[in-house]
């Protein structure tokens, strides 16, 4: 029973994150910032493809930051304010279950998003490989697949209806990450940076602590307040080490607080790849347990915020 209600509570939270045109714009944006960034000139000295990562970098947890606020103010603020709280309160589901389902389904839906991005960095990291040229017909294929995918989609709306936005994510994803499988296989990986995809892997825990802080806040308050504490959680995770570092300088007090206190510098691997060090599995395993309790800490607030809603009859 329990395992059913969470099925379909991911599904509904995915489905209306996804079929957002908001999520369709973010989806866009990405994929089209990451070809201009790929293209514009610099006078980078041979390090052309380091200030790319970077730059693509910054992006990708930017965009997934946004996704994660704009996809909790439509599954969960957006409908506690309508007053749909109420009746799912009044129905046999598990607080947690609730929590956690809507959470799942938001994080699917970016975790496709950032997929897609990170499929789009490696195709234009081939297409800027070289420090003088552009590989400009697989530039053009690029921009042709997702030209395709809208189509593609306006066609499926047309013949059958439906919702055009989600079709059109859905196939944009799938059309960008099979050309990138295919372009993989037929060139080999040698022109593909691919220290930037792990620099994006390591990006997601990232976005999963950034989304169990924002998680209790979309529980209790709107989305004005849900849209500013996010903006305020980016920047502070910015330099949260640094005012740590000012603040507590040696004290070993500032061991505890950098391990509670978001850091997004933690998750900052570019620099190291760019240097040629190699990042051991220990890293990623600490890096998914940070994340992971992030998650339980403030999905068990977030439990705590709605089951008193129920008590004291807010709506």
């Amino acid at each position: 029973m329990w395992l059913r209600q969470y099925r379909a509570i991911v599904h509904n939270s995915f489905i209306v994150t996804t079929g957002d045109p908001f999520y369709l714009i973010l989806h866009l944006t990405a994929l089209f910032l990451i070809a201009l960034l790929g293209c514009i000139p610099g006078f980078t000295y041979g390090e052309h493809m380091q200030l790319y990562r970077d730059q693509c970098q910054v992006l990708i947890f930017m965009i997934g930051c946004l996704g994660i606020t704009f996809g909790f103010t439509r599954v969960i603020t957006d409908d506690i304010r309508r007053g749909a709280g109420a009746i799912l309160l009044s129905r046999p589901i598990s607080p947690t279950c609730l929590i956690l389902g809507k959470w799942s389904g938001v994080f699917i839906s970016i975790l496709l998003l950032h997929l897609s991005e990170l499929s789009g960095y490696l195709w234009i990291s081939e297409v800027a490989s070289d420090p003088e040229y552009l590989n400009l017909p697989s530039f053009m294929v690029y921009l042709i697949i997702i030209i395709m995918a809208l189509l593609i989609s306006a066609g499926r709306h047309y013949l059958f209806g439906g919702s055009y936005v989600l079709y059109a994510n859905i196939i944009l994803i799938t059309l960008i990450v099979l050309g990138i499988i295919t372009k993989t296989v037929i060139q080999g990986n040698q022109h593909f940076d691919w220290p930037g995809l792990q620099s994006g892997a390591v990006l997601l825990f990232a976005i999963i602590v950034f989304s169990a802080l924002i998680l209790p806040v979309a529980v209790k308050t709107d989305s004005v307040i849900v849209l500013s504490i996010g903006v305020i959680a980016f920047f502070f995770g910015l330099i949260s080490e640094y005012l740590i570092n000012i603040i507590l300088l040696n004290n070993p007090l500032a061991i505890l607080v950098k391990a509670i206190v978001p850091n997004w510098q933690i998750f900052w691997i570019s620099d190291r790849l760019g240097e040629g060090l190699s990042i051991p599995i220990s890293f990623y395993g600490l890096c998914a347990v940070q994340a992971a309790a992030f998650l339980c800490v403030c999905v068990i607030i977030s439990t705590i915020l709605y089951e008193r809603m129920e008590i004291q009859g807010e709506s």
